[in-house]
């Protein structure tokens, strides 16, 4: 990992010192410039997408894990801090949860989810949820809804830094530097970041302790975008992550294995502009591999690593300043090896896509149909169609239908002791109703949504007493979501507000019950206050019960969690100095079987900006 990381720290060095000089006059910068993700904001206005503030990021720093946690509508299963974390939307399950890299799906291959803990906030400018099924325009995974790591080009600013070292309880340390060059042509971006702890907490009204906890994980991102001439724009990004962490064990089974991430993504886009035109091109390459040491101190380990390469075009063309059109064709080749699978296993898909948007202000809807193809099993149509209308300057409501899907996994298909090869994708039908008020400081919306899913992948045991795949059950989610913004300015201060709630009835129609882990009700609230340079705000997090057998008879009880911080700023707000508090009323709470989560801890931090 050193080496890895020197390297990557002499080509920023290069890079910096032999900055773009050439000049472009009346320059012109274009949306899709800036953000990478274009399908996000232009192809999601009848869904609901949060977009998560900056001041956001910061105060959850550093796992993506808490800023989503404290701040969506999202539930968290977690195994501990550090630990396995995964999210789910609406009821769905983690693996119909798509994480989405600047428009690349980097699920992983072998388990088709992300482990949020596996990703640091550090080097991206936009964390955005757009809940609902979003599968025509990412795949495979995107029946709950997606996660959205974005990065944005600005050009003339110069050089610009930001390095953040943070301390606290359980000898938690964790040092990142964000540093920013652009001129007339280029923008450069470059991130390195370090999270590691002990993580060797006090079960709360226990004298245990979280044993063999410990991690570490370090993480490299650059992006780069440079202005050819008018019509031509290059980009490239390239995120790097290298976790070490020991698996903690139970209340009553301890433990001593060890994990170990390795993961790679690397993007080239290349966008031109002719006439009415507007073509995109992606080429990506997504390289994961992952160690499972039973035993720590010995070097016997399983492995798993996977290779997927992804070519995506995207043809769009304006009918008219209101109009437009766009042809998707995507190829990707994946292929995965490891301990638990016979030789190397390949899969290859194509897909191919139609989406019109028409924009008839008040009234604005989209249409869009997706066909996927595959050596390995055989997908539906996928469609999605959706309508928004503005009543007033304030009001608006929309509504969307989709049809979504997910593919079996290369663990699903491939482990040798139980893989399918004749398993079908998990299909869904949903359909939502929104509502959205938006007024000078207030913005609220309303969101009620139903998903059938069928279909259902799950590992079952067999007669012979092997745990196999399945495509076994039907599910029914309902329910409702709402998110409230609200901010105000006088004289020097400022006040604001921010806050989700989700109603979530998920049932197994198979068995009449509830889906396990699924709680009823979720609620997250953040006030935040700033005087000159003072600034503190207060997190409120409620997960309601949940369900931890099929039948309903074991479950975990509803929590509720608390945080407070403070920070004030010197010499021009170039410097800051923060304090928090996690868990301020040191409450008790489980968020999976025997596995007590910390109580209250307290951190400290300092930001340089230069």
């Amino acid at each position: 990992m050193m080496k890895k990381s020197v390297y990557y720290l002499l080509f920023i060095i290069l890079l910096q010192a032999f900055p773009a000089n050439a000049q472009l006059e009346s320059l012109q910068q274009l949306p899709e410039v800036i953000l990478s993700d274009i399908h996000l904001h232009r192809s999601s206005s009848t869904n609901h997408v949060q977009v998560l503030k900056d001041s956001v990021l910061d105060q959850n720093q550093p796992a993506l894990t808490s800023v989503l946690k404290f701040n969506s509508p999202l539930y968290f299963r977690e195994n501990g801090p550090g630990m396995v974390a995964s999210a789910s939307f609406r009821g769905t399950t983690a693996s119909q949860t798509a994480v989405i890299w600047n428009g690349i799906n980097i699920n992983s291959q072998f388990t088709g989810q992300t482990d949020f803990n596996t990703i640091l906030t550090s080097g991206f400018d936009e964390v955005a949820i757009r809940s609902g099924g979003g599968s025509v325009l990412y795949g495979s995974g995107a029946i709950g809804g997606s996660v959205h790591l974005n990065n944005r080009f600005r050009f003339n600013r110069g050089l610009q830094n930001k390095i953040r070292l943070k301390y606290g309880s359980f000898d938690t340390r964790y040092g990142s530097l964000d540093s920013e060059y652009s001129n007339e042509r280029l923008s450069l971006q470059f991130a390195a970041a370090r999270h590691q702890s002990d993580n060797d907490f006090r079960y709360p009204d226990s004298d245990k302790i979280n044993d063999n906890g410990d991690f570490s994980n370090d993480q490299l991102a650059l992006s780069i975008g440079y202005l050819v001439d008018h019509n031509n724009t290059l980009k490239f990004y390239t995120n790097y992550f290298d976790g070490d962490r020991g698996f903690s064990g139970t209340l009553t089974a301890p433990s001593k294995s060890k994990y170990e991430d390795r993961n790679s993504r690397n993007l080239l886009e290349w966008n031109s502009y002719f006439g009415s035109f507007k073509s995109n091109v992606r080429l990506a390459y997504l390289d994961e591999h992952y160690k499972y040491f039973e035993n720590r101190g010995r070097e016997i380990f399983s492995y798993g690593k996977a290779k997927t390469g992804i070519v995506k075009y995207d043809l769009r063309y304006n009918l008219s300043s209101k109009a437009g059109i766009s042809g998707l064709l995507e190829y990707q080749n994946s292929r995965g090896e490891g301990t638990n699978f016979s030789g190397i296993n390949e899969r290859n898909t194509g897909s191919a896509g139609l989406l019109f948007i028409h924009d008839l202000s008040p009234l604005k809807y989209e249409v869009s149909a997706r066909a996927d193809f595959s050596d390995r099993y055989n997908s539906p149509l996928l469609f999605s169609a959706g309508v928004t209308y503005a009543f007033t300057n304030f009001y608006s409501a929309k509504l969307n239908v989709s049809r979504n899907y997910r593919i079996p996994t290369f663990n699903d298909l491939f482990w040798y002791s139980g893989g399918n090869l004749d398993l079908k994708p998990e299909k869904s039908l949903q359909a939502e109703l929104g509502q959205n008020l938006h007024f000078s400081n207030l913005k609220f919306s309303l969101t009620g949504f139903v998903i059938k899913t069928e279909d259902l992948l799950r590992w079952v045991p067999s007669n012979s007493g092997l745990w196999l795949p399945e495509n076994t059950k039907k599910a029914l989610n309902y329910g409702l979501e709402t998110t409230a913004d609200w901010q105000k300015e006088f004289a020097e201060h400022e006040i604001s507000f921010s806050g989700t709630y989700a109603y979530t009835k998920a049932v197994d129609q198979s068995l009449d019950k509830d889906l396990i882990y699924v709680p009823a009700h979720k609620i997250t609230a953040s006030a935040g206050y700033r005087y000159r340079n003072l600034s503190a705000y207060f997190q409120y997090l409620y997960n309601g019960q949940v369900f931890t057998s099929s039948d309903n008879n074991y479950s975990l009880p509803g929590y509720s969690l608390s945080n407070l911080g403070i920070s004030y700023s010197f010499f021009g707000r170039r410097m800051q100095a923060g304090l928090e508090m996690q868990n301020l009323f040191d409450k008790a709470y489980q968020s999976m079987p025997s596995r007590p989560m910390p109580g209250r801890s307290l951190y400290s931090s300092l930001t340089f900006k230069f």
